[in-house]
């Protein structure tokens, strides 16, 4: 039976668990999508049809729904890594802290507001 070495694959782990992002940053503003600056693939999700079938005139209303909703979402999602990463440092329970960003970003779901918290919560305490 050929043994594996241990030493490499212990070093390949703990490199992979510290990653570039692990950082203790505060989150950049995400940049706003307009329809103009739309992909193939993206105007054809916004269609809901295959990329062949994309039409080649202009911008349609579907196109300027979809930055819509994308541009609200980025900004949902902005919102909550902003104000997680503001109360990294807060001591009060993480499932009040949670409520409240949901709250003030008006997110439904609170679980991804949750982990989103104890990540930055984590990387104050230099756990990351």
């Amino acid at each position: 039976m050929r043994k594996f070495p241990v030493f490499p694959l212990f070093l390949t782990l703990i490199l992979a668990a510290c990653g570039g992002s692990d950082r203790c940053e505060a989150p950049k503003q995400p940049a706003k999508l307009a329809a103009k600056d739309l992909t193939l693939v993206q105007k054809a999700d916004a269609l809901g049809v295959p990329p062949s079938r994309v039409p080649a005139d202009g911008a349609l209303p579907e196109y300027e729904d979809y930055v819509t909703r994308i541009n609200d979402s980025a900004e949902a999602e902005y919102c909550v890594e902003n104000e997680a990463f503001k109360a990294r440092a807060m001591k009060d329970e993480m499932a009040t802290v949670a409520r409240a960003v949901a709250a003030t970003c008006k997110v439904s779901r609170e679980e991804p507001v949750l982990a989103t918290v104890l990540k930055y919560r984590n990387c104050a305490s230099g756990h990351d």
